[in-house]
């Protein structure tokens, strides 16, 4: 009878051999190779986070310009302004005071800006197809 021969169980090879000594060869230039995706990665990072930082910045200065503009040219709108978003911040739209102000606000002021905001979006069509 022929007899069958099983591949050994134990796959690793001792630590002398030729073959570990190839594999631990091969694992350096990888660590190495790592270390400069990791490096370059991070310095990727910190200049994502450097435009970043930027962009927010000349958001903020430009903010800055427009609302002091506004402060100084219309003191009692900007001041008005500050009252609305205090008391929606505040949660004043949830009082029954804040509803009747949402539906008087909306019944005044809804009809005009929808309207506006047509006419500008019309001739906006009519300037692009021209």
């Amino acid at each position: 009878m022929l007899e069958q021969t099983q591949p050994s169980k134990n796959t690793q090879s001792p630590q002398g051999t030729p073959q570990a000594a190839a594999s631990q060869q091969s694992a350096e230039p990888r660590g190495a190779q790592a270390e400069s995706q990791h490096g370059s990665a991070q310095s990727g990072l910190a200049e994502s986070a450097d435009q970043a930082l930027q962009s927010v910045g000349s958001l903020y200065n430009a903010i800055d310009a427009v609302v002091s503009k506004q402060v100084r040219e219309r003191p009692y709108v900007a001041l008005a302004a500050a009252a609305g978003v205090g008391f929606i911040l505040g949660g004043g739209i949830r009082s029954p005071f804040g509803q009747v102000l949402m539906r008087v606000g909306v019944r005044a002021f809804g009809p005009p800006l929808v309207s506006a905001a047509l006419h500008t979006a019309v001739e906006r069509a009519q300037g692009l197809t021209q």
